[in-house]
């Protein structure tokens, strides 16, 4: 395989896991509120 295919599929999987990393602590106080709303009822 090419250099540049290795290189380039590092660089999508490491953006992948940024994006899922970050989505995963933006989306956690809306979790953790949704947990206590059904928890209250």
């Amino acid at each position: 395989m090419d250099i540049s295919k290795i290189v380039l599929i590092f660089a999508v999987s490491l953006l992948i896991y940024f994006a899922f990393l970050f989505l995963g602590f933006f989306l956690k106080k809306k979790n953790l509120k949704a947990q206590n709303l059904k928890k209250e009822k």
